[in-house]
């Protein structure tokens, strides 16, 4: 029997690998069943040239002692003079993949560390308490617990897709993650993007970067993109409302914030500085808000808070910049509901009525569901968390059954646990929670 079986091969399971090693657990002892080389997953698994990490290189941490680790070993590796900015470096996430399987390699090419390129559909409880899963091949393993470590799910089409109706599907790009589409364009091909997020950046630094000439059309709601990342320094320590109490009004939450971050510009330093010095302590504040208000203000501030916590390289945004002093770029502002099939392209149908004609169409609206995770809550093995976005699970990352009493041996670590923890961006936050999953298990 298995004694912890890791779901996923991107960042989240190789770090809870790495820290549970760091522990003293013997890799033999661990699994690994994910579909990508260890260490990419969605996010890094990116041979494109243009998609590069949104955060400065010394936020992408595994130990908090050790910060510069991946800059290190990025001046090491790497030849890569345009990640370097006077924001920080912004290195390409292909090569952060590279350096996060760097550090399990050893134990990967001597077989002490098992990883299976397969993918997990379904767990279910053993009568004696082990955990059976069932992978894509419907082989079966057994294990005495379970991570689930398996990241953002792949994007999904925000609206249903009739595919039977519609020919050349392969210019309809569900998932650009790994930025293979832009090998499908012909120069001159007009492209709709849905979304305006971190996504539709990196696919316009690759449309300039191949000097695409067709017209480029944004569907967005509010035609808003992500401010470029500014050289931020932490240099104070926010003393929030209810300090030494447990609960804390989300009026008071909202309010405190806004009154802290200065009235500059969000590309501004001095905005930055002080939106960082926030989430210092955001989540432990963040977890003081009743489950009711957690959601009402996940409601009211919707994609704003999203424009706030994510900041786009410096890169990207000068391609955008230079897309949109070339007229290239047009924005429309709206919902994308469906796509129709017309003769040698296709039709974008928007909830204003528009209709932009395309040839190639972008999904960059954002993650869809883990469908690992909707099997379990139907099969009452797990409940939805207060923003039905990924499971609910206690302070010791421990997934919850619907009588909220821990699942012994199931595990969640995961940057969609926003109901639970609060902020949670870039690799630091994950590290800390594998550290803390980690320290756990090694002391059980």
């Amino acid at each position: 029997m298995i004694e912890y079986l890791i779901v996923g091969s991107g960042f989240t399971a190789s770090v809870i690998c790495i820290h549970l090693i760091d522990t003293g657990i013997n890799p033999k002892k661990i699994t690994v069943i994910g579909p990508t080389k260890l260490g990419q997953g969605n996010a890094f698994n990116c041979p494109n040239d243009e998609y590069r990490l949104n955060v400065r290189s010394e936020i992408m941490w595994i130990y908090p002692e050790k910060k510069s680790e991946f800059t290190n070993w990025a001046k090491k590796e790497i030849i890569d003079n345009d990640a370097l900015h006077s924001a920080g470096n912004f290195y390409k996430r292909s090569d952060f993949g590279r350096f996060i399987y760097s550090k399990l390699r050893k134990y990967l090419e001597s077989g002490e560390l098992c990883h299976e390129k397969e993918v997990i559909k379904k767990i279910n409880k053993n009568n004696d308490g082990s955990w059976v899963s069932i992978l894509s091949n419907e082989k079966e393993l057994h294990s005495k617990n379970i991570i689930l470590a398996t990241g953002n799910p792949s994007p999904q089409w925000p609206f249903p897709i009739k595919r039977e109706s519609l020919i050349k599907t392969e210019s309809l790009i569900e998932n650009p993650w790994d930025g293979q589409w832009i090998k499908k364009l012909k120069k001159n091909d007009n492209i709709s993007i849905i979304g305006s997020g971190l996504t539709a950046l990196d696919c316009l630094a690759s449309l300039k970067s191949y000097n695409h000439d067709g017209e480029i059309n944004i569907v967005s709601p509010s035609g808003n993109f992500p401010p470029p990342q500014a050289f931020w320094t932490r240099k104070n320590t926010p003393i929030w409302p209810n300090g030494n109490e447990e609960n804390l009004l989300p009026s008071k939450f909202l309010n405190f914030m806004k009154n802290y971050l200065p009235s500059e510009p969000l590309e501004s330093s001095k905005w930055q500085s002080a939106w960082e010095e926030l989430r210092i302590d955001i989540s432990h504040n963040w977890n003081k808000l009743p489950n009711k208000g957690k959601f009402a203000l996940k409601k009211k501030l919707n994609s704003t808070w999203s424009r706030l916590r994510y900041r786009a390289s410096p890169q990207s945004i000068k391609a955008l910049k230079e897309l949109k002093n070339k007229q290239q770029l047009i924005i429309s502002n709206g919902y994308a509901k469906n796509i129709i099939q017309k003769k040698n392209s296709f039709s974008l149908l928007l909830n204003n009525g528009k209709s932009i004609n395309s040839d190639i169409i972008i999904n960059c609206s954002g993650k869809g569901k883990d469908n690992l995770n909707e099997q379990l809550i139907n099969s009452k093995i797990g409940i939805p968390d207060t923003f039905k976005e990924a499971l609910e699970v206690d302070e010791n990352h421990r997934v919850l059954s619907t009588d909220r009493s821990p699942n012994i041996g199931l595990y969640m670590i995961s940057p969609v646990l926003i109901a639970k923890f609060g902020d949670i961006v870039a690799a630091n936050r994950l590290a800390l929670q594998s550290m803390h999953l980690a320290s756990i298990l090694s002391s059980n």
